[in-house]
């Protein structure tokens, strides 16, 4: 498994829809900053002026747009830059939305069909992927990275979401996950400059080390080691591998080990011994010590917390 794909996995993230959109102009509407979730915005079809709050310039969007916002940041959209923005809670309150079916407003102008929707972040975890992402990430409808699958993903995804038959949201979470995979790989593609973190991807020598961090992250690992996957010297693969990852390459060591270990406490009832062997822990008291440092709090306690919110 790859060292992105197993990221991913272990974020445990999910998707939902918000709603699929009919406006029409005049309209404006300011969604509320949310902590721990990635906003979508994809256009079916017309355009729109969307503003993230903090940032000084806002984009018009158009047919086959998809804009993520990592952060959750505030923003506004509205059908062109200078519109009357409202609350989106007035907004919904106006249309008389329910909760399903298509959101209907506007003043009966040009129209622009939306479908948004959020991906959420487990609370009681963080990543250095997602903590780097930058405020927004974007692809145009017309780039040839778009050509043979954002166009057809946004399609079932807006025919999904006009229907809403049986299985429609698990399928319209399954390609929303898909979408945000693309897009960050779109974005280490063609980013001209250095991202913490993820620009680690980009470099297929530290790539081909995180891969192997992650395939055995047990393994007795030292930066010797490491930097023979990477065929470079001890010193000079410590340095490349601080400078892109922001961490040395035995931080990440440790980093990884203990996310596979939270996994295993919420899927698993493997004993804490066992799950301290199995991560390359000689101890349970080691493991807890390593555990509370990274997370805050003692494995069993952090069991205990996820199992409280399953039930």
């Amino acid at each position: 498994m790859d060292a992105l794909t197993d990221i991913l996995n272990t974020l445990r993230l999910s998707s939902s829809l918000y709603f699929r959109t009919e406006l029409t102009a005049p309209w404006g509407v300011r969604v509320p900053a949310k902590g721990k979730v990635a906003r979508f915005h994809i256009v079916v079809r017309g355009q729109c002026w969307l503003q993230i709050e903090g940032q000084e310039e806002g984009v018009y969007m158009s047919n086959g747009d998809l804009m993520i916002i990592p952060h959750g940041a505030a923003h506004t959209l509205a059908d062109q830059a200078g519109s009357e923005i409202i609350p989106l809670d007035a907004m919904l309150e106006k249309a008389a939305y329910t909760g399903s079916g298509n959101l209907v407003y506007g003043g009966g102008g040009p129209g622009c069909c939306l479908v948004c929707g959020e991906f959420a972040f487990d609370e009681l975890e963080s990543h250095p992927l997602l903590e780097n992402l930058p405020a927004k990430l974007s692809v145009s409808g017309d780039a040839s990275y778009n050509a043979h699958w954002l166009d057809s993903t946004i399609s079932f995804i807006g025919q999904e979401a006009a229907n809403m038959q049986a299985g429609a949201h698990a399928i319209i979470d399954r390609l929303s996950e898909i979408i945000l995979i693309q897009v960050i790989r779109a974005t280490l593609d063609s980013s001209r400059e250095q991202i913490p973190f993820l620009s680690a991807f980009t470099d297929p020598r530290i790539n081909s080390v995180l891969s192997a961090i992650h395939q055995d992250p047990a393994h007795d690992w030292s930066v010797e080691s490491l930097g023979k996957i990477a065929h470079m010297s001890r010193s000079a693969f410590s340095n490349r591998f601080t400078d892109l990852a922001h961490m040395t390459p035995l931080q990440y060591v440790i980093f990884v080990r203990l996310q596979r270990a939270s996994r295993l406490l919420v899927e698993s009832n493997t004993p804490l011994m066992l799950i301290a062997e199995k991560i390359g822990y000689q101890s349970e008291a080691a493991f807890s010590q390593a555990f509370k440092k990274q997370f805050n709090i003692r494995p069993g306690e952090y069991r205990r917390s996820r199992t409280s919110l399953a039930a």
